[in-house]
């Protein structure tokens, strides 16, 4: 059973997509790190 699932995830600030169809399963134990520029979709992701 994952800890943290999101699927298929579409973001906007304005005109600007900042996620496009992104999906993520964490199980647990897992170590995930998500590495981006500034404004990249990091934190929205999560």
């Amino acid at each position: 059973m994952a800890m943290l699932e999101v699927n298929d995830i579409h973001t906007y600030y304005g005109n600007i997509q900042a996620l496009k169809g992104v999906s993520l399963t964490v199980e647990q134990g897992e170590i995930v790190t998500l590495i981006g520029s500034n404004g990249a979709g990091k934190t929205t992701l999560l």
